[in-house]
């Protein structure tokens, strides 16, 4: 897969306030600078899974939910974890991604990319091969070949519209428990 990173270099940025809002088209915004921003970002509806077994693989599903105001097609997503979930490491190959909730077996969206960057291996960026509309749900399932020990795991997610010159917007932490064989 080729790596699309470059356009995304803004990774976690959020609206800050610190740019001038100009309006490109009915619904989409534009900064000042040329920049590309969603109207209103996507959703975070969720993070889950079947497999809570420390010690056995996994599939960690992240449901994204594209507003019908969102002005902008999701591009890409970036997934980074928090603290004691850099223990987790994801199978990149395997990951895959469906028009549907969590489990709903919808259609197949296509990945352009999946990976890091050098300056924070532990992110993975996701890139939709045809952007996610607005009015779409998109689950992104990434595959670990083994869970870590036990606890709570929270993993960042942030929205980039589709486009060269886009700005990321943080969606919020999802939760993933594993529990130990113990418990």
């Amino acid at each position: 897969m080729k790596n699309l990173w470059q356009p995304f270099t803004l990774s976690a940025l959020a609206l800050s306030g610190t740019g001038i809002f100009s309006g490109v088209a009915a619904e989409a915004v534009q900064l000042a600078d040329g920049r590309i921003v969603f109207d209103r970002p996507p959703n975070l509806v969720e993070a889950t899974t079947l497999d809570y077994a420390a010690g056995f693989e996994g599939t960690y599903h992240f449901v994204i939910e594209v507003p019908d105001n969102a002005g902008e097609a999701l591009g890409a997503i970036v997934v980074t974890p928090r603290d004691h979930a850099r223990d987790v490491v994801f199978n990149l190959d395997a990951s895959e991604a469906q028009l549907s909730t969590a489990y709903a077996n919808g259609p197949r969206v296509e990945l352009s990319s999946v990976g890091g960057r050098a300056e924070n291996p532990d992110e993975v960026l996701v890139v939709f091969d045809d952007p996610v509309q607005p009015g779409e749900t998109v689950t992104v399932s990434l595959e670990t070949d083994y869970n870590p020990r036990g606890g709570v795991y929270l993993f960042g997610v942030t929205a980039y519209p589709a486009g060269d010159n886009s700005v990321g917007q943080f969606l919020g932490y999802g939760r993933i428990h594993i529990f130990d064989a113990d418990n």
